[in-house]
């Protein structure tokens, strides 16, 4: 009897908190969020930071909007087209006031119409007053906006969210809250600029319009994609500013050509502006006055990049990455026949030739990339494995070459034009080393090739050519020097039997490159790729060696070749597949790193910078040589080494072996455009000390100290010494 009694009272029991469990879950919900409101192509919410009132007599909410990738949101002003976000906030209790704020827009361009906004969804944090402080919060919240893709859509959302009296606790969506207030615009000082003019023009005779110019003192502060939105102007939707950059001086001018407007007509209008600078934006209030259209004295500075860029194309010659194919070039001089005097300057003219093709054929394949709105930089073609498994063909063929296993012939139509015969195999030789060693020497960025290709790649497409045939030609110049004093040539040994051994060597140079080749097929791609790669190259030199020295038919030959071909195209053919599975895990291994480095994630640095952290970001990839160097001889080596373990220094390395957006626009933030890119943060450089390419100990540390101070205390340091 009292066992039945005490199953039926433990049953009751059970009932009742099932019971009580239902009738709470059919109460109103106290929470931080509202559910989304829409459908599949965009929706809407309201948050809050807290799960009750507090004390306090504001508390934090946000509207979030959610969107389809390719649908797109609009900013307070829209631009030619489409509905800004708003909300009505009637029916709300205990509701004093509310306040909207905006992160800075994205410019969109559909069809003719330039409209303003935000793509892949926006969080618009929101202010919200308490009428009586300490009383429940009921929030009534009518929001309109449209959300556009081929076409536009409005929406309405009707959200309902409650918040109980109690301590003030974060709720689940604070850190997307506190996130959010991040990208509304402050001030300029805060971003480390200055206003210097805001100046209206008038626009070149043959269009109708003015220009707009805003002129910024940008101090130590590195611009990153810069962009900038003004509010205040009738009729007209103003489209991307043109933008001039001088790091040198500190300065910066963003121009913009206004439609339908008269200098007369907008001198002295109080405009709003909202800049952008990748990652953080500013807002401010302008009134232009009437000037000539300010520049940057581009004359000077054009003449000392071109100079620059001439040099470090000279530098390029002695780079390790160039080294590689040193064999090519002295066996293209050696190779000479007849008269040695005209066939040697023949095949330097012809190398130079190479070279310079080389760097017009670069420049014009950036200039397309960069019009298609691509990421463009310094020896991007290291990060496609297609280009990886070419390049390591081509230098296996040319070894196979130089052992005499693969005679290099001219070009069908090339022979036929020019009566082809052996004589000429040095000259296509020649051509081709240069234009190898062009290609290779992109892994590297030398002494001064980065600042030239920074300030071209942000340039137009005529400067683009102007600098990269400049630095071809700073390349060619040792050939072309010798070619115009042939005094020179008595310093050549003399052609003899010794050629046939450093043919033999020249010829494991170039396997050795292959190699390296291979090595970086295994960091883009995978090990596995690497192995595929290895194992068919060196089928080739075998069938190659098997033509060459045993007694094989040609339809025996050809078959093997036929079959080795096959093997290739089947690579080719999973490459991408191989290289998207390397991807993935290296994603994933990235999360337990085992060494000081840590992944490069650029939001962390402006917050372990307050923390008075050192932070020292090194930009590398698998292929750029100057990276290893750099490695070894300082950043593996104490005091360096020392100096990137201690307690207070945060080491991020970025590894741009692959693509990668990030690392690409963070280069670009620093106008460069290649690697080796290595940068140090601290309380005295919280914007970032860029260091050369090629490091040293000393300077490393040098910089490290400088890092380390607040402006404020350096002066004083100065002072006292």
């Amino acid at each position: 009897m009292r066992l039945q009694t005490k199953k039926s009272c433990l049953f009751a029991f059970a009932l009742l908190v099932s019971l009580g469990g239902w009738v709470a879950s059919a109460l109103p919900a106290h929470a931080a969020a509202t559910s989304w409101v829409g459908d599949g192509h965009a929706s809407a919410r309201l948050i809050t930071a807290v799960q009750a009132t507090g004390s306090a007599g504001q508390i934090d909410a946000a509207l979030q909007i959610r969107l389809a990738p390719g649908w797109h949101a609009y900013w307070r002003s829209p631009g030619d087209a489409g509905i800004p976000p708003s909300i009505d906030w009637s029916g709300s209790k205990n509701l004093q006031s509310t306040q909207l704020y905006w992160p800075a827009p994205k410019r969109f361009l559909l069809d003719g119409l330039i409209t303003q906004g935000y793509e892949n969804g926006v969080v618009l944090p929101i202010a919200v007053a308490l009428d009586q402080l300490g009383q429940p919060l009921d929030l009534h919240a009518l929001v309109h906006y449209a959300a556009c893709k081929n076409v536009c859509v409005p929406y309405t959302a009707l959200l309902t969210l409650q918040l109980p009296t109690g301590i003030a606790v974060p709720g689940p969506q604070a850190p997307l809250i506190s996130q959010a207030w991040t990208t509304i615009p402050g001030n300029l000082s805060d971003a480390g600029i200055s206003l210097s003019s805001v100046i209206i023009s008038n626009a070149p005779s043959n269009a109708a319009g003015s220009i707009l110019s805003v002129v910024l003192d940008t101090g130590r502060t590195v611009l990153s994609n810069p962009d900038i939105f003004v509010e205040g102007i009738l009729a007209t939707t103003p489209s991307a500013p043109q933008i001039q950059l001088d790091p040198e001086h500190h300065r910066a001018i963003l121009s913009i050509f206004l439609t339908r407007q008269t200098p007369t007509a907008m001198a002295g209008k109080a405009l709003q502006f909202t800049f952008e600078n990748g990652t953080h934006a500013a807002s401010f209030t302008a009134t232009p006055t009437i000037g000539p259209l300010p520049r940057m004295g581009a004359g000077s500075n054009d003449v000392a990049i071109l100079l620059i860029a001439l040099l470090g194309g000279l530098i390029l010659n002695v780079m390790p990455c160039v080294l590689p194919v040193l064999s090519l070039k002295l066996f293209g001089l050696s190779n000479a026949r007849g008269d040695e005097q005209i066939q040697f300057r023949l095949n330097l003219v012809t190398t130079a030739a190479g070279i310079i093709s080389s760097f017009i054929i670069i420049a014009f394949i950036l200039v397309l990339l960069k019009a298609a709105g691509a990421a463009i930089g310094w020896g991007i073609q290291f990060q496609q494995p297609w280009f990886l498994g070419f390049m390591a063909v081509l230098t296996t063929l040319f070894a196979a070459s130089l052992w005499e296993w693969l005679p290099i012939a001219m070009p069908g139509f090339t022979g036929q034009a020019a009566n082809a015969g052996k004589s000429h195999h040095p000259r296509v030789t020649a051509f081709i080393t240069g234009a190898l060693a062009t290609v290779l020497a992109t892994s590297c960025t030398a002494p001064f090739v980065g600042t030239a290709v920074g300030f071209a790649l942000a340039r137009d497409p005529l400067t683009i050519f102007g600098i990269f045939l400049t630095l071809g030609i700073g390349m060619a110049l040792p050939y072309l020097a010798v070619t115009a004093v042939p005094g020179l040539l008595r310093f050549m040994p003399k052609p003899g039997a010794w050629m046939i051994k450093v043919r033999i060597i020249l010829g494991f140079a170039l396997l050795v490159t292959s190699i390296w080749l291979i090595s970086i097929i295994a960091a883009v791609v995978s090990q596995h790729a690497a192995l595929i790669a290895g194992g068919l190259l060196s089928a080739i030199l075998l069938l190659l060696f098997i033509r060459h020295r045993c007694n094989v038919s040609r339809p025996i030959f050809r078959r093997m070749m036929a079959a080795l071909t096959i093997g290739l195209a089947v690579t080719a053919t999973i490459m991408p597949s191989l290289m998207q599975q390397a991807i993935v895990k290296s994603g994933q291994a990235d999360a337990a790193p085992s060494t000081i480095w840590q992944p490069f994630d650029q939001t962390r640095i402006a917050g372990l910078v307050g923390q008075h952290k050192l932070v020292f970001v090194d930009v590398t990839a698998a292929w750029c040589l100057i990276c290893k160097v750099n490695a070894l001889t300082v950043l593996d080596r104490d005091p360096v080494a020392a100096q990137l373990r201690a307690s207070n220094v945060v080491t991020m390395r970025a590894d741009w072996t692959r693509p990668s957006v990030i690392i690409t626009a963070y280069l670009e933030s620093f106008h460069r455009y290649g690697v080796p890119l290595d940068v140090i943060y601290g309380p005295g450089a919280p914007s970032g000390i860029v260091l050369p390419s090629l490091l040293t100990s000393g300077l490393v540390m040098q910089e490290f100290q400088r890092a380390a101070v607040p402006p404020g205390k350096q002066n004083q340091t100065e002072v006292t010494k």
